[in-house]
């Protein structure tokens, strides 16, 4: 199912027609979904009509057909997975589209982002005013006296968004937010988000479930580690 499913999505978003299960699994890797080749390469061996097969410089690469794509669609439509294209130099259209993703969420929301700035204050103003806002961070590249005023209100109309800071910057490398049910994957910064070409990936737990997991107990560390902003 995962290998089907990201050769949907390759086409659907990318028009990427085939890939090998080297792509599938790099794919899969950068979405922070862990796949063992073997078992991929296995798993696509048994797959039948679900997929076309074209050999590519020696190695198999994949098509999705009718089959899988119907099989891969049940999983999609059930919210497990998702892909969000954000478009370059447009940063008031991605923060539009970045809150379309984030009124789903509910509950207490961990939020992992190794830079922030004024513009990190703006992303999380996107956040439903009912959950409670976790936000990890670790450097700026900003002046931190021209920070401290914006931060002081942000927090005084914002009880329920904390904010903290962690000693050790070179740990924290990914950009996520996490709730209960979902993983977002955010290929840029929340404060840079629009300025570049980037994706955001949805997981649901359905699909994720161990990853969402792993990730939250690993950001429970951290946060007890940090401190307030």
């Amino acid at each position: 199912m995962l290998g089907l499913t990201t050769l949907t999505l390759a086409w659907d978003r990318t028009s990427t027609e085939y890939m090998s299960c080297e792509h599938i699994v790099a794919a899969l890797e950068a979405a922070g979904v862990a796949l063992r080749r073997s078992r991929l390469v296995a798993a696509m061996a048994r797959a039948g009509d679900r997929v076309s097969r074209l050999v590519i410089n020696q190695e198999i690469h994949y098509k999705v057909m009718t089959r899988g794509r119907r099989e891969a669609e049940k999983l999609l439509n059930a919210g497990s997975l998702d892909l969000v294209y954000i478009e370059g130099g447009k940063p008031r259209t991605a923060r539009k589209e970045l809150k379309d993703l984030l009124v789903t969420l509910s509950g207490i929301v961990k939020v992992c982002d190794p830079y922030y700035g004024l513009r990190s204050l703006e992303a999380l103003e996107l956040f439903p005013v009912t959950c409670r806002v976790r936000f990890l961070t670790a450097q700026t590249n900003e002046s931190v006296r021209r920070l401290t005023g914006p931060i002081r209100d942000f927090k005084q109309e914002h009880p329920n968004t904390e904010l903290r800071v962690y000693p050790n910057s070179n740990e924290l490398h990914d950009r996520y937010v996490l709730s209960r049910d979902r993983m977002l994957i955010v290929g840029h910064g929340l404060k840079d988000i629009g300025g570049r070409e980037s994706f955001v990936i949805s997981i649901g737990r359905s699909l994720g479930r161990d990853l969402l997991n792993q990730v939250s107990r690993q950001f429970d560390t951290r946060w007890s580690r940090a401190t307030s902003l």
